[in-house]
């Protein structure tokens, strides 16, 4: 009995050995990585207004002044995106600070400063000049942070990644056919999927026209001329194909 045990012992051991071989041992494997790109026009834009003001005489001054504009900055702009219901607009900074000046080593008050910023994210982006427009003929003093992006980012991603992976698989088969060789699986994949840039465009400071300030480049249809290009979507897929 115990001669049998042994010999079952030895039997379950040399079969163990024999499948950690198997899947130990070291296959053949070939490396490609395929690119591609793709070039969209943004479809949506945000960007940043923002309404200054100033007082000599009290910080309650500068607030209601900022107050004053800020309610008529919003409201046009409310009216100009109220039609399109993924449009948003909100309060993205509000500061009130005193401001000083340094006169003979001493610092001095100088004046109050209030400074209201609202975040505009709208895919009309055929009216975005003019919403810009409207803002500084409301009294907004300056316009920022205009930036571009692209709302089906992620099914254009899955889509470049999956046409980039086929493209790997197309040079993985005719590298191996052309060494008298197939492939028989996966080793391993790595892929990434981005923009080459955001297209962010630089700040753009814009005196309002009630301040009788002339802006460049608007007309009474469309305001300021903006330009939204196009953005280049890249995709990268590296495969590792194990072959026989």
């Amino acid at each position: 009995m115990k001669k049998f045990i042994v010999l079952l012992l030895g039997l379950f051991l040399t079969f163990s050995f024999g499948i950690n071989n198997v899947y130990s041992a070291e296959q053949g494997y070939i490396s490609v990585e395929a690119t591609s790109e793709m070039e969209l026009v943004p479809d949506v834009v945000d960007f940043s207004v923002e309404i200054v003001t100033t007082s000599k005489e009290s910080m309650n001054k500068a607030i209601e002044e900022n107050k004053k504009i800020a309610v008529k900055v919003y409201n046009e702009l409310k009216k100009a995106t109220e039609n399109n219901p993924a449009d948003s607009i909100k309060t993205s900074n509000y500061s009130a600070n005193p401001v000083y000046r340094y006169n003979n080593n001493k610092r001095v008050l100088d004046y109050y400063q209030v400074t209201n910023s609202v975040k505009v994210h709208t895919k009309d982006t055929a009216n975005v000049g003019k919403m810009i427009d409207i803002a500084t003929s409301s009294g907004a003093t300056s316009v920022n942070n205009i930036s571009y992006s692209i709302s089906s980012h992620d099914n254009q991603s899955n889509k470049l990644l999956a046409e980039t992976a086929k493209k790997a698989r197309a040079q993985g088969d005719k590298i191996a056919k052309a060494m008298g060789s197939e492939i028989i699986g996966i080793k391993s994949i790595s892929s990434s999927c981005s923009f080459s840039n955001r297209n962010i465009m630089p700040r753009m400071m814009l005196m309002s026209k009630s301040a009788g300030a002339v802006i460049e480049n608007s007309s009474a249809d469309n305001g300021v001329n903006i330009e939204l290009g196009t953005m280049t979507l890249h995709a990268r897929v590296h495969a590792d194909f194990y072959v026989k």
